[in-house]
């Protein structure tokens, strides 16, 4: 036992010390659609405005789409969480908007989306279309003022590092070196 403990304290100082990732990192390259059609949303690197391209946007730390109706405005935070915005004068956004988005180059795969705070009536329904890409579909929500919102979340799978996993074998075959040498001795 002693030698399993001297050989963790050996490999301890190389395994790396990193800060919390984040899910969605800034500058993720987003490509997105609204009810199918890609002038049905506004990014923000086109400055919201109705131009060839402007489906595309990269993740900042402002609000990143528009509808094209301007009804409804989608906010991406670092942390993977969504913010839908009501931006009309009512307390619902009424009919549906099916939104997909596809975030190239996430380091990261998506594994789901739940619903969070500020929905107070219609529903919303998120389905994975693969590693990198959502479906999320808005029906007659309501989030209880004007110009509300209401916030879902992003999961993604945690990916362990490559060079945690060869420290992980290097400490493994440091404790059977040292295990087979006290059995030979």
């Amino acid at each position: 036992m002693k030698y399993l403990v001297a050989a963790c304290l050996a490999v301890a100082p190389l395994w790396p010390i990193a800060a919390a990732a984040q899910a969605l990192p800034i500058g993720t390259l987003i490509t997105g659609t609204l009810n199918g059609q890609a002038d049905g949303l506004l990014g923000l690197d086109q400055g919201f405005a109705a131009v060839n391209g402007s489906h595309i946007t990269h993740l900042a730390n402002e609000l990143e789409y528009l509808s094209s109706d301007y009804a409804l405005g989608i906010d991406f935070l670092s942390d993977g969480q969504v913010v839908f915005y009501n931006n009309t004068d009512a307390l619902s956004l009424s009919g549906s908007y099916t939104l997909t988005f596809d975030f190239s180059g996430l380091p990261q795969p998506l594994s789901g989306f739940t619903l969070g705070s500020g929905l107070a009536g219609g529903s919303v329904t998120a389905s994975l279309l693969n590693a990198h890409s959502i479906s999320i579909t808005l029906n007659n929500v309501a989030v209880g003022e004007v110009y509300g919102s209401f916030r879902g979340q992003l999961q993604v799978s945690a990916v362990p590092e490559p060079g945690s996993a060869l420290l992980l074998l290097a400490g493994l075959g440091a404790v059977g070196g040292l295990r087979r040498r006290k059995v030979i001795a």
